[in-house]
């Protein structure tokens, strides 16, 4: 069983999660790219009865009828989001995880809005640093 710990980009936001993820996904819809700027969201869910925030506190937007957004309200680092859809779990937003998680992806969802251009992600140059 694992215990995950994750925070948001000032400090305020803690939270940890006992008991492993159900699973891993890269998200391309239109939607989450809008929501968190950037070509696709990577998300790990997790039970609703796992997940505990110790500290800080969190901002919910309405993304849809079906769908909120949880942020830190300091910082706006997304934490984690909750769905109609997906009830019982929690879908913490990867970036917000301090574990290093050594599971990868197992699906990509909402594939017909997937940008072209990651196809070519692995002739990209890659540097261990920023220009």
């Amino acid at each position: 069983m694992h215990k995950l710990s994750g925070s948001c980009s000032c400090g305020a936001v803690q939270y940890h999660v006992t008991g492993d993820p159900r699973s891993i996904v890269n998200c391309h819809c239109n939607m989450c790219r809008k929501m968190n700027g950037a070509a696709f969201s990577t998300y790990v869910a997790v039970a609703d009865d796992h997940f505990e925030v110790l500290s800080g506190e969190l901002k919910t937007h309405q993304v849809s009828e079906n769908a909120r957004k949880r942020f830190c309200s300091a910082c706006g680092t997304p934490i984690y989001n909750s769905s109609v859809k997906y009830a019982g779990l929690t879908i913490l937003h990867l970036g917000s995880l301090d574990t290093e998680l050594k599971s990868q992806p197992q699906a990509n969802i909402y594939c017909e809005s997937r940008l072209d251009w990651l196809d070519a992600m692995p002739d990209i140059a890659s540097l261990d640093q920023g220009f």
